[in-house]
């Protein structure tokens, strides 16, 4: 197994500043083009729950309500939110899917229009100054000699003023370090785990002095296992998540660069790239591309050099605001330089500000006569399917649909299964989710879903009402009751949780009680009920500190469980 830095990924690299210099920016500005209006500000969870997430930037940022955040998973899966709450440094949003909890650290973005991010210039008085009183003739001599001839009333007061290009700007280096610290631990054996991650990510721009972005992310693992029997387990581990060197794609430059180790700008669901990614974006906005290099292994070696991939796409827009845009990609994959997977990638997008959303991506494996499993032809191996609206007065409506099978493949992505299950075992999922005001101070929320798969299917459902300002001023009390219902299984129960947000700290307190059945057991045994007890806290500062604690404590029948974590980071 090779170590998960290998050379080629420092080589790509390092090789940055001297690849970089070939390539010139055009010293004239172009026609305006549909970078100009918006800017992508990326942003990280640093808390979530059950249809909701804290991230680490706010209106200092340019973020406002109502705006739409997508969360990007490594894996290229996708989800999306809405920001329901605003502060200077931190916001929370809304997720369409109940079901997505991300985790700390999940990394995020949001596309907002450039004039929230630019200085504001002081409009000129509304009435002209008073004439001041006749003075004799005098020629002074003054230094200043431009007289604006060229500007006209009405025109911007920076109108004719040069835009900085990338390479003309400061060096300047933004980032984070963080730290995450998780202890589990249960009655059963004793039993306790603890994870510690310490990492870091830093974007440092115009490093050569022609306008490229050099960034990088990489995190320190630490797990430990202490069972009684004296088989401890212990691992340290290093991860090189990104370091990549990107240069173009600015309203500037149409063409855009990074080469490294980076999860692909443009179709992200074809994963992790140690190599290189080119595109070019159109006039219109829309843009077309292509990748090659080496996908690591999606697990904690990464280790690199036996998956090598080819991939290309194209991407159409409507306009600059991108509400709506539909994208395809085609990859093909070899391990061990042997041919493996063909994958088409589609995806459509239609989100405008104040209507009904769509966005849909579906993933298509196309197998040849060497697939032995699966057999000549195509299949969709895992679909996503999403439509929602949330109205002004909080009311939001959303229905979703997944698929997901297992694809034929050389590489070692899953778990070993066998051809049977490679043929036959899938997941398909239906789930709806709905909140509806019934008055200014509270809300009605409802999640049903229903799921088949090979063997089985189910369904489950929620109901939950949310009153504000209740026990304490800005306070949120919300109580809500579930069931689910498989072949074997079924689970009734309930949930109270109250949580309180003022200024830049938040905390909430829950506690859920769930009874499980289990068919096909006696009496004695057919039965589990549970106690969950669980308290959070979040806070955030304007030097850039974002802070996340939480405790959990779990009864079952006879047995008990705990959980404390943390989450610290610093953006800078």
């Amino acid at each position: 197994m090779r170590r998960a830095l290998d050379p080629v990924v420092l080589t790509l690299v390092l090789a940055a500043p001297c690849a970089a210099r070939a390539f010139t920016l055009p010293q004239d500005p172009p026609a305006a083009t549909p970078e100009q209006g918006f800017e992508l500000v990326e942003l990280r969870v640093t808390s979530s729950r059950p249809r909701a997430a804290l991230v680490d930037h706010g209106s200092v940022d340019g973020i406002a309500l109502q705006d739409r955040v997508t969360f990007r998973l490594r894996d290229g899966r996708t989800f999306g939110g809405t920001v329901s709450e605003l502060q200077e440094r931190s916001a929370v949003v809304l997720l369409d899917d109940p079901a997505f909890v991300p985790a700390p650290g999940t990394k995020g973005d949001v596309r907002v229009p450039s004039e929230r991010l630019a200085p504001k210039a002081k409009p000129p008085a509304s009435a002209p100054a008073p004439e001041a009183p006749a003075q004799p003739a005098v020629e002074p001599e003054l230094p200043w000699t431009n007289q604006d001839d060229e500007w006209t009333p009405g025109e911007p007061l920076l109108a004719r003023v040069r835009a900085i290009r990338p390479s003309e700007r400061a060096a300047r280096i933004t980032g984070r370090w963080y730290a995450i610290g998780d202890v589990l631990g249960s009655s059963d054996g004793p039993r306790t785990d603890t994870f510690l991650r310490v990492g870091a990510g830093a974007e440092y721009e115009n490093a050569f002095g022609n306008g490229g972005v050099l960034r990088v992310d990489g995190e320190l693992n630490y797990r430990r296992t202490d069972v009684p029997d004296g088989d401890d387990d212990q691992a340290e581990r290093a991860r090189l998540d990104r370091l990549s060197y990107t240069l173009g794609g600015t309203r500037f430059d149409a063409t855009r660069l990074e080469f490294g180790r980076f999860l692909q700008h443009s179709v992200p669901e074809f994963g992790v790239l140690d190599g290189f990614e080119w595109s070019r974006r159109l006039s219109g906005g829309s843009s077309f591309g292509a990748s090659v290099g080496f996908l690591p292994e999606p697990d904690a070696e990464q280790s690199t050099l036996t998956d090598l991939q080819f991939a290309a796409f194209g991407r159409w827009v409507n306009d600059e605001s991108e509400t709506a845009s539909a994208t395809v990609g085609f990859q093909k994959t070899f391990h061990d330089f042997a041919a493996d997977r063909d994958l088409l990638v589609a995806k459509l997008e239609v989100v405008p500000r104040d209507a009904w959303t769509m966005r849909g991506t579906i993933w298509v494996d196309v197998y040849g006569s060497t697939d032995a499993a699966k057999g000549a032809g195509v299949e969709v191996t895992q679909a996503v399917v999403n439509t929602s609206r949330r109205w002004s007065d909080g009311g939001y409506f959303g229905l979703t649909y997944t698929h997901f099978a297992f694809p034929e493949l050389e590489r070692d992505e899953f778990l070993p299964v066998t051809d049977a299950q490679l043929a036959d075992d899938h997941t398909e999922r239906v789930a709806l989710a709905a909140t509806k005001p019934l008055s200014d101070s509270w809300r009605a929320n409802v999640d049903v879903g229903a799921w088949i798969d090979e063997d089985d299917d189910g369904a489950n459902g929620e109901l939950g009402f949310v009153f504000d300002d209740v026990i304490v001023d800005g306070g949120e009390l919300e109580l809500a009751g579930f069931a689910d219902k498989g072949r074997y299984t079924s689970t009734v129960g309930g949930r109270c949780s109250l949580g309180h947000s003022a200024g830049s700290s938040r905390w909430h307190v829950d506690y859920e009680f769930a009874r499980h059945l289990f068919e096909g057991f006696g009496t004695d045994n057919n039965e589990l009920p549970q106690h969950r007890v669980r308290a959070s806290w979040d806070w955030t500062t304007e030097g850039g500190w974002s802070i996340s604690t939480h405790v959990e404590g779990q009864l079952f029948d006879d047995e008990t469980g705990y959980a404390a974590g943390f989450y610290l980071q610093r953006s800078f």
